[in-house]
């Protein structure tokens, strides 16, 4: 479906953002046009280049997204680290016999492995880096920028492996550990949940520091496994990490900024 600047359509409680949005690209494409500029220019930032992104105005930005020079390289490294103590794990496991933590911590590997493409994490829309001018990454050192269609589950990361259920308007965390829920939560004093945009945060789940949360489509949400030892925090947030700086929802389409640099993707 194509909206344009104006439109009226889209999701109630998106509207103001894909409003700010709208306005922000309509201000930098007028801007653009009143240059004198008789031969076609490459742009000179990230926002520009999203003027020249196929379907922009489409584009629901909690799931749009950047990758940089070094996001590639630093996330496979931090990946590598993560198996190398997942390969430890799965020894002491096999020796005490632990088969279902030993599926759980199978397919979380599956899934880390399947992925190819990592990004920056954070909110690389048009009306953020027109709010942030200063923050907005040098050209130069991006290699491609990107959009997904937003997805229509959450996702769960637990003691019994990975879960997608669907998402629903109100979806809160509490609803996500009820009794017909996809978390398990035994022996579980914290949680990290993953945001779209791919910002981490922390609640707790236990009587002693319990909080709650709402949870919108493409969340991800991570528990430790119910073992004692300061690894499965540190397992908890690294896989955290890394699905922090993975692309959410289907179809994702990129534009190459800097072909040098996306080569290898």
């Amino acid at each position: 479906m194509i909206r344009t600047c104006g439109g009226s359509r889209g999701r109630a409680a998106r509207t103001s953002a894909r409003a700010a949005v709208c306005a922000a690209l309509c201000l930098v494409s007028l801007f653009a046009h009143s240059q004198d500029s008789r031969t076609a220019q490459p742009a000179a930032s990230v926002l520009q280049a999203w003027l020249a992104y196929p379907g922009v105005d489409t584009i629901e930005w909690p799931y749009a997204y950047l990758r940089t020079e070094r996001t590639q390289s630093v996330q496979q490294t931090k990946r590598t680290d993560l198996f190398k103590e997942l390969d430890h794990l799965t020894w002491r496991l096999e020796n005490a016999r632990r088969d279902g933590l030993l599926s759980a911590i199978g397919q979380w590997r599956g899934r880390l492995e399947a992925q190819k493409v990592y990004r920056q994490p954070g909110d690389w829309s048009p009306a953020w880096l027109m709010a942030h001018p200063h923050r907005s990454p040098p050209l130069a050192r991006v290699a491609a920028i990107g959009a997904c269609e937003p997805p229509d589950w959450v996702e769960v990361w637990d003691s019994t492996g990975v879960e997608r259920t669907p998402w629903r308007s109100g979806l809160q965390l509490s609803d996500l550990s009820r009794r017909d829920g996809p978390l398990q939560l035994r022996s579980v004093d914290q949680v990290a949940l993953i945001t779209p945009e791919g910002e981490i945060k922390h609640y707790g789940q236990a009587p002693f520091n319990y909080s709650d949360a709402g949870v919108s489509p493409g969340t991800r949400v991570v528990a430790a496994l119910p073992l004692g030892g300061e690894a499965f925090p540190w397992i908890r947030d690294a896989i955290a990490n890394l699905l922090a700086h993975s692309p959410v929802g289907s179809a994702c389409r990129e534009m190459e900024l800097n072909e040098k640099e996306s080569q290898d993707d």
